[in-house]
């Protein structure tokens, strides 16, 4: 009769264990690398740049910001 009392504790390790990988495959899945962030971030600088000189219309712009955001 002892070994039913271990039974809700085995249960609630593993329910804890299963919250825990999800919660973390949900935290990770839509972060982007921090590498990918720095030079999506230097892409989109000098873009700006080079439509603050006149360098784009605006529709080249929109259109540039809108792929380098995807």
């Amino acid at each position: 009769m002892g070994g039913f009392t271990w039974w809700p504790l085995v249960w609630s390790v593993v329910l804890l264990s299963v919250l825990l990988i999800v919660g973390y495959g949900v935290y990770t899945h839509g972060r982007t690398p921090a590498n990918e962030r720095t030079h999506t971030d230097t892409a989109l600088s000098t873009l700006r740049s080079r439509y603050a000189r006149g360098e784009l219309s605006e529709e080249e712009f929109e259109e540039r910001r809108r792929r380098l955001e995807e």
